[in-house]
């Protein structure tokens, strides 16, 4: 079944990217990405360009959880190396394939669904990366990945009745959390994952760091969601989109208690991480079509079947990792077939490449 309408996909070609603006550093780092975009060939589509820092972040985020899938040991120094690369990669190409777009005049709305869909992504890798760099602790990290989630689905909330993007925070944005991210990754790398535990001048560093941003993240998810609701028209509407986001926070909690929580603590984020950002994607491609929002997100189901079946039945841990794996492939299978659906029907309305670019007819 098509998700987006046709009247959907006529008001793609209206669609108008609207930015919230930049940071300092946005401006002060722009010459860099205006340099390294010149050097893109000109048959390099922008899409691919995105996709390739993507991937580069995923194999970073695999070597990570598969190196110790608990999220509470010491792991290889190369790893930490690896993932600053990364960042940096991602953080390059994500901000110059929107330059090769225009100097090679392939710009389109499903090069900005692709960008933002692979950013919402992208979150929960960051997430487990300062999760493994800092040994962050098992309820620590639980909520540090609960809050980051609820401010990625209300700031795209927002973008879907506003038209605007808010990106950044005064002078911090996403620019200056990728920088600290490397940062974070560089400092375990060099000192040593137990070094973030060490005190200086008396205070500990991982509970400074840890208890400012959760507080932050507190407080901005607090306003965002009031904000979204009482600021919005359609109040009632815009409540009723936070329901199912309820129930899979909910639900979350039940697999928080479970003993598989601490042995599979990484690939379990990341199944977290793909249904929430499964759901954000969907709230993008709608501010681009000004399609409703749905209500009902089937990338959800398997979670929320196996996740009651856990709950009101006792299963042995063997066997409840047996239900976790089949529930992660589904969810998996499920979200690359809403992206399938939804990239051919732009490219095929649109009558694009996602991936090349296509030749204009004379």
């Amino acid at each position: 079944m098509a998700f987006i309408s046709n009247t959907g996909l006529e008001n793609l070609k209206k669609y108008k990217y609207v930015s919230g603006g930049y940071s300092y550093l946005d401006n002060k780092i722009n010459p860099f990405w205006i340099f390294v975009s010149e050097l893109y060939p000109t048959w390099l589509a922008p899409n691919l360009i995105t996709f390739i820092g993507f991937i580069t972040m995923i194999l970073a985020c695999i070597f990570q959880v598969f190196a110790d899938m608990t999220l509470t040991q010491e792991i290889p120094t190369w790893t930490f190396y690896f993932m600053a690369f990364a960042i940096f990669a991602y953080q390059t190409l994500d901000a110059t394939d929107g330059k090769q777009a225009r100097r090679t005049q392939s710009s389109s709305p499903l090069g900005q669904l692709f960008d933002h869909g692979c950013d919402s992504f992208i979150m929960q890798f960051f997430i487990i990366g300062a999760a493994q760099a800092t040994l962050m602790d098992r309820d620590t990290l639980f909520y540090f990945q609960f809050f980051c989630q609820i401010g990625l689905w209300a700031i795209n909330q927002k973008e879907y009745y506003t038209g605007v993007l808010h990106t950044h925070l005064a002078n911090f944005g996403v620019t200056e959390l990728e920088l600290v991210a490397i940062s974070v990754q560089l400092f375990s790398a060099i000192f040593g994952q137990s070094a973030w535990h060490n005190k200086i001048f008396g205070f500990n560093l991982y509970k400074i760091v840890t208890t400012t941003i959760l507080g932050a993240a507190i407080i901005s998810d607090i306003f965002l969601f009031f904000s979204n609701i009482f600021k919005s028209q359609k109040p009632l509407r815009v409540f009723s989109e936070w329901i199912p986001l309820f129930l899979f926070w909910t639900l979350q909690f039940v697999w928080f208690s479970s003993p598989i929580y601490s042995q599979l603590a990484g690939p379990l984020l990341i199944n977290f991480g793909i249904i929430l950002s499964s759901i954000v994607c969907k709230t993008i491609v709608c501010s681009t079509t000004k399609d409703q929002t749905p209500l009902f997100h089937l990338e959800m189901l398997p979670f929320i079947i196996i996740s009651l079946l856990t709950f009101f039945i006792p299963f042995s841990l063997e066997h409840l990792k047996i239900l976790f794996w089949i529930q992660f492939i589904s969810t998996i299978v499920l979200t690359l077939l809403f992206i399938k659906n939804v990239i051919n029907q732009i490219t095929t309305y649109l009558n694009i490449s996602c991936f090349t670019i296509k030749k204009k007819e004379n």
